[in-house]
């Protein structure tokens, strides 16, 4: 390439760059004149091109502006050194003031004399508030409960989040890159199920204008399924779409512990069985369905024969794995649309849902002949003695007996006490005529 060639280019390169370019001839008693420069170093004074060459820096800066710039260049002449430094443009006819990053280097001639100031000047007022903005937003993020989070919707439907960093990247188990150039792994490690919910949450908040705090459950690739909280508010970014601050928190303990809570509360800590209060629960719900289906409800209430032998012979842990036994083996007889609960004792109590009302009453009866037989099956312990226990069952059949959860649990214990006092080890459907007052001890 001819030295004319480069020249051209370095000029083309000079008059379209968007930085200020200016060179500087030091005078005597570090006077300064504007030996060259480029279109853009005019538009930052807000002036024609072309009026600037072959003056001195008075001629050429505002009064305000000379004041500032002046003793910089001074600096970068007698230290004969890289100067670097901020600062501020006049207001300008928008009213407007640019803040201004500028690098100036000394130039030298073949006998070591400074001769020249280059300097290449850069408008960063945007790029300040940015950084400053990031700074207070990180001082910040120390005082957050989670990790922060600001996730920006495009216009272009695009989101992103670019504030993520090692916190965020450990929380997801996603790269921090990734996430700043495109979300779309964020919200694809969200649990299937919980994808929806979190998408109308997100659409909610930015059409009401109001925060968003949620819980979903994530896949992280290496921890396994976590559960995430949530908490944003949203904010119309200027040039549209919409942008969300706020911070993650991973509450998979949290969550676990009021599940184990809300287990503990709703099951039998022995059998793991359903307890009362979550089989009461059920019913009623049951029923409501029955009746808006016209559909048919049992129940098979039980009671265990020969378990008090086993209690005071073998000790309480001989009848806690009878208990424990008896539910396994009863429940495999069920299927899933049906409820196994134990009410306390030796009581369990079935459920059986939408059945059809003319085959319901013998549905009951084949499923109490199963669980007869299959609880009848010897029970063999450590120090091989075999004991075997049997059970009575007593069912109630809604709307046949009754129409509410209490009518239909006392009719199904009026039933057993009948098999009882019939002999033990079958099953007795209500009848009304035969109520058992005085019931037997069991």
């Amino acid at each position: 390439m001819t030295q004319a060639k480069r020249d051209e280019l370095w000029l083309q390169a000079l008059n379209q760059a968007q930085d200020a370019c200016f060179l500087l001839e030091v005078l005597p008693g570090l006077d300064f004149r504007v030996a060259a420069c480029n279109p853009a170093f005019a538009r930052h004074l807000e002036q024609p091109f072309g009026q600037q060459e072959g003056r001195l820096i008075s001629e050429c800066f505002p009064e305000e502006l000379l004041a500032d710039l002046q003793p910089r260049y001074q600096l970068a002449a007698e230290s004969r050194e890289v100067q670097e430094y901020d600062t501020w443009t006049q207001v300008n006819a928008q009213g407007v003031k640019e803040q201004v990053n500028t690098l100036l280097t000394p130039i030298f001639n073949a006998e070591g004399q400074l001769t020249h100031l280059l300097g290449i000047a850069r408008l960063v007022t945007s790029r300040r508030l940015e950084e400053s903005y990031r700074e207070r937003w990180y001082k910040l993020s120390r005082h957050l409960p989670g990790v922060p989070f600001e996730l920006h919707q495009e216009v272009t439907g695009q989101n992103r989040i670019p504030l993520a960093g090692p916190k965020m990247a450990a929380l997801l188990g996603l790269k921090a890159k990734e996430l700043k150039q495109d979300a779309q792994a964020f919200f694809a490690g969200v649990h299937a199920e919980d994808q929806e919910d979190l998408r109308k949450g997100f659409l909610g908040s930015q059409e009401k204008r109001e925060d968003l705090k949620t819980v979903f459950r994530f896949r992280h690739p290496v921890k396994g399924l976590r559960w995430i909280e949530l908490h944003s508010s949203p904010e119309p970014k200027s040039q549209g779409g919409t942008v969300w601050y706020g911070y993650l928190m991973d509450v998979t303990e949290r969550h676990e512990n009021q599940a184990n809570l809300h287990y503990l509360a709703t099951h039998d800590t022995l059998t793991e069985l359903p307890n009362r209060g979550l089989f009461l629960k059920t019913l009623e719900q049951a029923l409501q369905k029955a009746k808006q289906k016209q559909l048919a409800l049992v129940l098979l209430f039980m009671d265990l024969d020969k378990f008090k032998p086993i209690n005071d012979e073998l000790g309480h842990k001989a009848g806690d794995r009878v208990l424990k036994d008896i539910a396994l083996r009863i429940g495999k007889l069920l299927p899933a649309q049906d409820m196994l609960a134990r009410l306390g004792g030796d009581e369990f109590i079935v459920l059986m849902t939408e059945r059809d009302r003319e085959t319901a009453k013998t549905q009951a009866l084949d499923l109490a002949d199963e669980i007869i037989n299959v609880v009848s099956e010897p029970l063999s312990f450590r120090d091989g003695e075999s004991r075997q226990v049997g059970v009575s069952i007593g069912i109630s059949l809604y709307p046949e007996h009754g129409e509410d959860a209490d009518t239909l649990i006392v009719c199904s214990d009026d039933a057993m006490y009948a098999a009882k006092h019939a002999g033990r080890g079958r099953a007795r459907v209500f009848d009304p005529e035969l109520s058992y007052k005085n019931k037997p001890h069991r």
